[in-house]
């Protein structure tokens, strides 16, 4: 009984402590738009980020900005689907969803750094049963990550990334250099 108060102790301090990190909404894009570039200069060499993602398998999705039309990059934790992605929209659980699932909602079109190759992909919410699946899979891998969706207050999406085929330049379609 003891183990198990202290488990929940530890896990709610985790999560307190990781809903506090939302106040720095300054860095945090900058700390993942880093990240995103690190992992796309590594060619596959860094798959897991013990940093942001607690050791999990990580991914770095480049969307759209819906307001700006510039290209944005975050790292984002992953479990497979299938031939696709899933990745949730936590945003450490503020109870703002993150820029990039906004952005996914207003263009599906995004891109993927995985295991050092770059994806084309289209983006879907999950919805009743293939969410909780997902979000399953999630909490499996990194328990901590439990009462996230609690501290939120919002339905926090479940994001399928499917390939489209091809991995086309996202910066040539935006006539970037």
């Amino acid at each position: 009984m003891l183990e198990t108060l202290s488990r929940l102790a530890l896990d709610m301090t985790l999560s307190r402590f990781l809903k506090s990190l939302t106040r720095f909404r300054r860095v945090q894009p900058r700390v993942g738009r880093l990240h995103a570039a690190l992992l796309q200069r590594s060619g596959g060499r860094l798959r897991r980020s013990r940093l942001l993602a607690g050791g999990q398998p990580v991914l770095a999705l480049s969307t759209i900005g819906r307001r700006s039309g510039a290209l944005r990059s975050t790292v984002l934790a992953y479990v497979r689907h299938g031939d696709a992605w899933a990745v949730g929209a936590l945003n450490l659980g503020s109870d703002r969803h993150p820029a990039w699932c906004l952005n996914l909602r207003a263009e599906p079109r995004a891109w993927i750094d995985v295991d050092g190759e770059r994806k084309a992909v289209s983006a879907r919410e999950a919805t009743g049963e293939e969410a909780e699946r997902l979000w399953g899979a999630f909490v499996e891998r990194l328990p901590a990550i439990a009462e996230s969706r609690g501290l939120a207050k919002r339905q926090v999406p479940m994001v399928v990334l499917e390939s489209r085929g091809g991995a086309d330049d996202p910066s040539a379609r935006l006539g970037m250099p």
